[in-house]
């Protein structure tokens, strides 16, 4: 017997009362333990999503999790960045047995899953998302069948390799209204590359939605869009957010303000020859000088490119997305 009870609360606020307080008490202790740059974790009260809460034998609660479930239609933009059917876990896993706890969290959301009347064919993921360095929940995550599919990285202000120009031929500038054909096509580049890690599915509408994502971009000055180029033709590009654009990023991370790298990207015959880091160097330049206190960017786990580079970069991770597919794979 594992000693521990798990509930579904679909009508009662799952925070109403001075046990959810020593549970979030105990969360935050262990955060600020394993990693000072997660954030302050948010009151499990008030969900307007079904919540998983776990208690002891004590019957206080050591774990929550409010589930969501994300459909994306055909045609929507979202549609391009995973499976259609998600079905999204968001942990709070506290006291003095942490891995133990969200074990029956997952075994409970599993059991849930089971009942779900839609979203959960050949073409659905179960996610979450778990402070990288909080070691605890890497075997109960493992034990049900989870891996590792995301990374969200961060860099504190001034960290990275020393200033480096790039190569002579190569120059970086900002872009504008009149390179929207080129950053189109290098983020379509791009997404070919990634489609490779089973994160990125092109779709019929992706060139268009780039076009006029783009497009809007291309208008703002400055932009926050670079681009390098050899002899006049595109070779790399970063798209950066500062934090004025990133306020989603917020609620991820302690330190204040916060930017975000949502395309970083060099060709596949430019590479290992200095353009990126030249690249990268001249944003973080840009970032730092704005005062940005820590920017934060995603990269595919399996993708062998990204997680050297950034980690040279200055960039360390912050928080793992993890995920099964499909949907009841969990075990």
């Amino acid at each position: 017997m594992s000693g521990f009870v798990a509930r579904v609360r679909h009508e009662e606020p799952a925070g109403g009362g001075a046990e959810f307080a020593a549970l979030l008490d105990s969360v935050t202790r262990r955060w600020k333990d394993v990693d000072p740059l997660l954030p302050t974790p948010y009151h499990p009260g008030m969900s307007p999503q079904p919540m998983l809460t776990v208690s002891d034998a004590m019957d206080r609660p050591v774990a929550t999790g409010s589930m969501r479930y994300a459909w994306y239609q055909p045609g929507e933009i979202g549609r391009t960045w995973g499976v259609p059917d998600q079905h999204w876990l968001t942990p709070l896993v506290g006291g003095p047995d942490p891995e133990g706890a969200l074990d029956e969290l997952l075994t409970t959301w599993r059991d849930q899953l089971e009942e779900a009347p839609t979203g959960t064919g050949a073409e659905s993921a179960a996610l979450l998302t778990w402070p990288a360095r909080d070691v605890s929940g890497v075997r109960p995550l493992l034990r049900h069948g989870m891996q590792p599919y995301t990374v969200l990285a961060a860099r504190r202000q001034g960290r990275g390799v020393p200033p480096a120009l790039p190569p002579r031929d190569v120059t970086i500038r900002l872009a504008g209204t009149d390179d929207l054909a080129a950053t189109v096509g290098l983020v379509m580049e791009e997404h070919r590359y990634e489609e490779h890690f089973g994160g990125v599915f092109i779709q019929p509408e992706t060139a268009q939605q780039a076009r006029n994502v783009l497009g809007r971009a291309l208008q703002a000055e400055p932009s926050w869009i670079w681009l390098a180029e050899r002899r006049g033709r595109p070779v790399g590009m970063v798209w950066a957010s500062p934090p004025h654009r990133a306020r989603w990023v917020t609620p991820l991370v302690a330190a204040t303000p916060a930017a975000y790298i949502g395309y970083a990207f060099v060709t596949e015959e430019t590479r290992g020859q200095g353009v990126g880091t030249a690249l990268v160097n001249h944003v973080h330049h840009a970032l730092d000088t704005h005062g940005v206190a820590v920017t934060l960017l995603n990269y595919a786990v399996t993708n062998p490119l990204s997680g050297p580079f950034w980690s040279r970069m200055g960039y360390r991770p912050l928080w793992t997305t993890w995920e099964v597919r499909p949907a009841l794979a969990l075990r």
